[in-house]
């Protein structure tokens, strides 16, 4: 596994008297220089100014360092570093953990925007219910230029949802927006005290819905449904390469194998999540290939062979979901054949039938009857 490893940048200041902040909003960045001036100015204008930005750049090749070092000059609460080497998202998330001093933990993506309230409202949720672990919130969707496409809230008002409960929808739904009851990094808070191993970097695309459910282990889910953050969807953003590398392949049974006894006591067998899982897959495959021209290189796609553990051993969940995918596959083909099979039949007596028709209706005794029969349609039904 890749190791974290950071060095600070030297215009880095201490904040004034060298106070703990109260808040740690931790912002990794890679490559992000387009929206990232944007982003760091929307943490800036939070009306709950007690809180240190912790800046990791994984060595990005534009100009994210940069603009994240314009700020630092600025503000002292931005504690701006740069990694030695790529970390990759996951990693580079806990490089940012590991510097946080604050009594609680706000994450942030470069691509995404605060509202100036978010902060404070999430911060008094947290002080004011103890059995809170995680907070998190309805968010706006924009485009590539900031515009609103549409509001997503997974509940009309405020929810306090227990911790399984949200662990069970998420495992049941595997991946499924309308069952995310949590959301991405951007939408949540929580206590640095409920820290534990951090991201586990061995996720591509799941790694925050891990995350979110050991913390969840530890008490209650806060949903507020009012929109505090914007969520930015790009061609370039982690969750669209990400998708189309199919990590999310390899997520979903590692997911299944990380968390077997929730459903062990839903009554599920693994072979029945198995095949859940091969179905989720081939709708997302379906979805990619007609919606964004997923082509053949991608869907093979196992991601930069330096960022993997040493071993590979995320071979051993692709190979699993691959198992099961085609042990679905197998057995929908068996029920096509079968169903093939019953209309033949069903076609065949169709037309033995059609063919019996044919001969009573061209038969002389037909034809003959004529007039009694519409003698009798004249006549109306006949009574009994």
């Amino acid at each position: 596994m890749t190791t974290e490893s950071t060095h600070t940048d030297p215009i880095q200041t201490d904040s004034p008297a060298d106070l703990v902040p109260h808040v740690s909003i931790c912002l990794p960045t890679y490559n992000g220089a387009k929206y990232l001036r944007q982003a760091i100015e929307s943490a800036l204008r939070q009306t709950y100014g007690d809180f240190e930005l912790i800046i990791c750049d994984d060595r990005s090749t534009d100009a994210t360092y940069d603009i994240a070092r314009q700020f630092a000059k600025l503000d002292s609460r931005i504690k701006l570093t740069k990694n030695d080497h790529r970390l990759g998202l996951f990693n580079n998330y806990n490089a940012c953990l590991s510097k946080a001093r604050g009594h609680y933990i706000k994450l942030f993506a470069q691509d995404d925007l605060f509202e100036p309230q978010m902060i404070q409202k999430m911060v008094a949720r947290l002080e004011s219910s103890p059995n809170v672990a995680l907070v998190s919130c309805a968010k706006k969707i924009i485009d590539d230029e900031g515009k609103e496409v549409k509001v997503v809230s997974q509940f009309k008002s405020d929810q306090m949802l227990r911790g399984e409960d949200v662990i069970v929808s998420h495992l049941v739904a595997l991946g499924y927006s309308l069952a995310n009851w949590v959301g991405e990094p951007s939408t949540t808070m929580f206590r640095a005290s409920d820290l534990g191993k951090k991201f586990d970097s061995k996720f591509y695309h799941y790694g925050d819905i891990d995350y979110w459910f050991r913390i969840l282990e530890n008490g209650y889910l806060h949903y507020l449904a009012e929109p505090l953050c914007s969520f930015r969807r790009h061609k370039e953003s982690s969750t669209s390469s990400n998708l189309k590398g199919l990590y999310f392949a390899s997520d979903i049974c590692r997911l299944g194998t990380k968390y077997q006894k929730y459903f062990s006591e839903l009554g599920e067998t693994p072979e029945h999540f198995g095949k859940r899982a091969a179905e989720v897959i081939a709708l997302n495959l379906d979805h990619l290939v007609r919606n964004e021209g997923l082509n053949l290189e991608e869907a093979l796609a196992a991601g930069p062979s330096s960022l993997l553990p040493a071993g590979f051993e995320e071979m051993s969940h692709f190979r699993e979901a691959l198992f099961y995918s085609e042990r679905r596959v197998t057995s929908l083909l068996e029920e096509l054949i079968a169903t093939q099979n019953e209309l033949e039949h069903r076609q065949a007596e169709c037309d033995r039938l059609w063919e019996a028709y044919n001969q009573l209706t061209n038969s002389v005794s037909w034809k003959l009857t004529a007039p009694l029969r519409n003698v009798r349609a004249k006549m109306g039904p006949s009574k009994q």
